[in-house]
């Protein structure tokens, strides 16, 4: 048993004695506000920092759903197009390659060329893979991935009706009229290169390729192997230019604010890059076309 305190003399209290603070009263308020506010930057439920960020991207979303959703348009060989009913071309097995290394299926999204980007926007679908050529016009919606390919556009000429082209500056005229897909680099490229020719946006690459074929319009400017191979089907009534008008890196796109879908997006291109995945799909889908250094293996 501990002993009964002392009684004290009359009038006097006791003195009790306290432990000294450390600090004075306004440093401990200060290390307060400074402790609240590193919570708040470590993340907390509902924010978009930290964690949270990871848990809202697409690529970690699209893990749980345990399905990867990649909107194309399926008009555009032989990246995207369709044999027998059945999605098929380079961008189609890239898809796929980017699922693999996600550990899930890919499920594809048909949509007209022009509305992929809105369709991505609104969270119709995970990523965009369709050719699409990466442009500081586009990166202002959505994000680009590093180039998995590069092309340039050039031009198909009518047979007879563009006779006298012999350069692009023969079809910067307002006598001429060129053909494009609406919403492509094509049409970009040809309101930067030839302002004054007649510009004709149509929906589709084949509506374009037939309007020259059948020489109602003198020219079609779109990426290089569509131009070739649009030629080869329309050997006497149409011919090449060959002559640049733009080059075009293709890259994925996906939303804006996504730095590890991203970052993980640029990670399976570098990869695909050094083990010659992305020169196998060249040589599988492009014969003929030689594989850009940049995107070779080392």
């Amino acid at each position: 048993m501990r002993a009964a305190p002392a009684s004290l003399p009359p009038g006097r209290r006791p003195v009790i004695l306290r432990a000294m603070d450390p600090l004075p009263r306004r440093a401990r308020l200060g290390l307060g506000v400074l402790a609240l506010l590193l919570l708040s930057a470590c993340g907390r439920p509902g924010d978009t920092r930290g964690e949270d960020l990871w848990q809202q991207s697409t690529i970690h979303r699209a893990r749980k759903a345990g399905k990867l959703v990649v909107l194309m348009e399926a008009e555009f060989r032989p990246f995207t197009w369709k044999d027998a009913g059945k999605l098929q071309g380079f961008d189609v097995d890239l898809a796929r390659e980017i699922g693999a290394a996600l550990g899930v299926p890919v499920e594809f999204r048909e949509r007209a060329f022009q509305l992929l980007a809105s369709e991505l926007i609104e969270g119709r679908g995970d990523l965009v893979i369709s050719g699409v050529t990466a442009t500081p016009e586009r990166a202002l919606e959505c994000s680009f991935s590093d180039p998995y390919f590069l092309t340039r556009t050039i031009a198909l000429l009518a047979v007879p009706r563009a006779a006298g082209v012999r350069g692009a500056a023969d079809l910067d005229d307002a006598a001429r009229t060129v053909v494009v897909q609406k919403g492509s680099t094509g049409e970009t490229a040809t309101r930067r290169r030839l302002p004054r020719a007649h510009l004709v946006t149509l929906d589709t690459e084949s509506l374009c390729a037939l309007e020259v074929a059948q020489g109602r319009a003198d020219a079609f400017v779109y990426d290089e192997y569509q131009v070739r191979a649009h030629h080869a089907q329309h050997l006497e009534a149409t011919r090449v230019l060959d002559e640049t008008l733009s080059v075009e890196p293709y890259g994925i796109e996906c939303r804006k604010g996504e730095p590890d879908t991203l970052a993980w997006l640029n990670l399976v291109v570098a990869t695909m890059r050094r083990d010659g995945r992305i020169a196998d799909l060249y040589r599988k889908h492009l014969p003929g076309i030689p594989v850009p250094a940049e995107l070779s293996p080392p």
